[in-house]
């Protein structure tokens, strides 16, 4: 591969991506309009409704409905927000790993296409599946199913209530399918890597790929944690801290699994050499020979400090900033949901 040569670049076939990838502002900003826009639309919705129906009379307070609007409109941003970093951070990832992968140009341009993007027809498959899923949520969830059961079928407001879960459950099913092919795509990636012992720098990049899932599922997670303290959650969110923690966890070490055993094999390969020449090098330095300095002497000392370092590097690409941040994140997002819990049961008492 031509070192020298312009870096390669690959568009996205997934439009959704494409519209963050070309795109002038940054992924943050993009996420940051639609989740105001979001709440907007549907105060919009809810205008027109009323001037044309009538008012809604909402089973809670219209702080709450606000409040539960807003979530909704973080969530929408942050989910393809964090689709949008997923994508271009492999894309960068894979441009930093270029002097270390084997191929040239094109190999790497397809990989550029391969491993940040579902295939067609798992994108089809999947947001379908996350559509019908949305919509069953929002129509069997008793909780939710609760909240909105006033509501006529034909009403516009609820219309916008279960396209909206339909909208959500294809989003973040897609997010999921994403992460999970990802995950699986860097560990094989890993395999393919040519490992410097000497410089390891490199080898960084995939743990840094599972920080970046880290703090984005804690993002969206503890923004869904504020439906609790709003007292909206549904039954089945009961279940979403321990998969998101499941998910994060498994986010975080997939992705080295393949670097790790790439580096547990360049240091069995090179401690065999090592090996094999310190044995020479004793053989020589044990035969008799006159007085005064030997450079084998040296040379067997050097070889002998050069095995301890090699002993001594590690075989897991994470470093105490990366596991210290990591760490950090998990238990901020574990913490959100345990407030947002004990809010809601304070507010609760409160109100009883």
């Amino acid at each position: 591969m031509n070192r020298s040569s312009p870096k390669p670049t690959a568009s996205s076939p997934d439009w959704l991506i494409r519209q963050f990838e070309t795109s002038k502002l940054s992924p943050g900003w993009i996420g940051l309009g639609l989740a105001i826009a979001y709440p907007i639309f549907v105060w919009f919705v809810h205008m027109i409704a009323d001037a044309a129906l009538g008012p809604l009379a909402l089973p809670f307070s219209p702080g709450r409905f606000a409040g539960s609007v807003m979530v909704n409109g973080a969530l929408f941003g942050l989910i393809l927000t964090g689709h949008a970093r997923l994508y271009l951070g492999a894309v960068s990832d894979l441009q930093e790993l270029r002097p270390v992968l084997p191929g040239d140009d094109a190999d790497l341009t397809r990989l550029m296409r391969e491993l940040p993007n579902l295939s067609l027809r798992v994108r089809w498959i999947v947001t379908a599946a996350g559509m019908l899923g949305g919509l069953a949520v929002a129509t069997l969830d008793p909780t939710l199913r609760d909240l909105y059961s006033h509501m006529a079928r034909s009403d516009p407001r609820y219309v916008v209530y279960l396209a909206q879960n339909m909208v959500f459950g294809a989003l973040g099913t897609r997010l999921f399918a994403t992460e999970v092919h990802m995950t699986r795509a860097y560990a094989r990636l890993g395999e393919r890597v040519e490992v410097d012992l000497l410089d390891l720098s490199k080898v960084f990049i995939f743990a840094q790929k599972g920080l970046r899932s880290v703090l984005i599922w804690v993002l969206i997670s503890s923004a869904f944690s504020m439906f609790w303290v709003l007292d909206s959650a549904g039954e089945a969110n009961i279940f979403l801290p321990l998969a998101v923690l499941v998910l994060v966890i498994v986010a975080l070490v997939g992705p080295t699994l393949g670097i790790h055993r790439s580096i547990r094999a360049a240091k069995a390969k090179e401690l065999a050499l090592l090996s094999e020449a310190i044995r020479v090098e004793r053989t020589v330095a044990l035969a008799p020979r006159r007085g005064g300095a030997h450079p084998e002497d040296a040379r067997l000392g050097n070889l002998i400090q050069y095995q301890s370092f090699i002993k001594s590097l590690r075989e897991w690409p994470f470093d105490l900033s990366i596991a210290s941040r990591s760490f950090l994140l998990i238990v901020l997002g574990a913490g959100s949901w345990l407030g947002g819990a004990l809010v809601e049961r304070l507010l609760n008492l409160l109100l009883d």
